[in-house]
């Protein structure tokens, strides 16, 4: 897979693909794929929605895998695709997370769902000092 890359659905999406998150400070948070949810009412993978996390990293930088590998989430939920297109270049990588879980299928009807913008919403009032 070649990064960085813009989704349009969930098809490419892998749990531990990653995005920078702008922060109005100048530094960067990160956003991670937890896994594709499956539509229990269709019996198949959402197209545009997937488990996501934003995680306790920043950062003057892009995040790397090698940055963020030990990091714990700090907030989960289920989010729209546009969540990764809204805020940046895409997904510039993977990385392997322990609390990703053993399970890639999550159901979507077992969890809440973020708005486009709650991870940086969430990022600035965790990491920025103006927030």
């Amino acid at each position: 897979m070649k990064y960085p890359f813009t989704p349009k659905s969930t098809s490419y999406l892998e749990p531990g693909h990653y995005w920078p998150i702008a922060l109005s400070d100048g530094k960067y948070a990160c956003g991670i794929v937890v896994s594709k949810l499956m539509d229990i009412h269709e019996n198949k993978i959402e197209s545009r929605l997937f488990l996501a996390a934003l995680i306790d990293w920043s950062g003057r930088q892009p995040p790397t895998a090698e940055d963020i590998k030990d990091c714990k989430a700090i907030k989960v939920g289920g989010a729209h695709i546009k969540s990764i297109t809204t805020v940046g270049v895409g997904i510039i990588g993977k990385a392997n997370f322990c609390f990703l879980g053993q399970n890639p299928r999550q159901y979507s009807d077992d969890f809440a769902t973020m708005g486009y913008n709650v991870l940086k919403v969430v990022a600035e009032k965790h990491f920025t000092k103006n927030s």
